[in-house]
């Protein structure tokens, strides 16, 4: 598998390299916005915590006062796009439905255009989720998440040179005492469920047993009797998984546990001059 991956991902980061070549030289230029733009992205395909890097700088700027507006594509979703203003998975994406339930007083506008979703909002700042590779739209701050070991790579390491800052994945529990000292069943669509799974020991909890679906999985009433099946064999007290996946099962014995994600203060330094001039 392994061997599969490397062979489809070498193309796949050479189309990438030329790209970005052609928009460092200048033969193609980026659109540009009337406020700033902070990128958060990373050259791994997932699994960087990318969604809840968002969150926290998010928050960070609507908590001073700033006006937020969150640009993202909203992978997996069956509508249009456009503003969430419902927490709706299927008509938005999960994540930006877990970004807007963290981060109420920030607009989250899904979309593939997002220069032109963008036109259309009055903020101070736009964040850009996932966008180290949406080199169309000329961005002010470049936050990459680098995640080294990933098994599959959208970009080679040489492209790290155009951010500005390179930080590693830091995550823990927002709130650990949802899960220490517990016997828990967990699961999870992510691109790296292990690693979900493993911060729950790390928090303290005991993971009996755990399930593991592709990313942004749309679970249906037979994985939901899977999941309490496998739960009820392992002994578990409590059956747990993400917010993402949370947001589209709905199921009151199935708690999210929330994720943070751990910004260096330099970066929010940065950020917040950024948008202060």
């Amino acid at each position: 598998m392994n061997a599969l991956l490397k062979l489809i991902e070498l193309p796949y980061c050479g189309l990438n390299r030329l790209r970005r070549a052609l928009y460092r030289h200048g033969v193609l230029k980026p659109r540009r916005l009337p406020r700033p733009v902070i990128s958060i992205g990373n050259i791994a395909a997932g699994g960087a915590g990318k969604t809840p890097a968002v969150i926290a700088l998010a928050q960070f700027l609507a908590e001073r006062g700033h006006r937020v507006a969150v640009l993202t594509r909203g992978y997996g979703r069956s509508g249009r796009g456009g503003a969430v203003d419902a927490l709706d998975p299927a008509r938005f994406g999960d994540e930006p439905v877990v970004i807007k339930k963290r981060c109420e007083n920030v607009d989250v506008i899904v979309g593939d255009n997002r220069y032109q979703n963008a036109s259309a909002i009055i903020c101070d700042v736009y964040i850009l989720d996932d966008g180290f590779q949406h080199l169309q739209l000329a961005r002010d701050l470049d936050i990459v998440i680098d995640v080294p070991h990933a098994p599959f790579h959208r970009e080679g390491r040489s492209a790290l040179r155009d951010a500005d800052f390179v930080i590693p994945r830091q995550i823990r529990l927002a709130d650990p005492g949802l899960v220490r000292g517990k016997r828990l069943f967990a699961f999870a669509g992510l691109a790296g469920n292990e690693q979900f799974f493993a911060t729950l020991r790390e928090a303290g909890a005991t993971v009996a047993g755990s399930l593991g679906f592709p990313d942004h999985h749309p679970y249906s009433a037979a994985d939901l009797q899977s999941i309490r099946r496998a739960a009820a064999l392992a002994g578990a007290e409590v059956i747990v998984t993400t917010e993402k996946d949370a947001v589209k099962v709905q199921q009151a014995d199935m708690i999210a546990v929330p994720i943070e994600f751990i910004l260096p203060a330099e970066v929010l330094d940065r950020a917040a001059a950024l948008v202060a001039k």
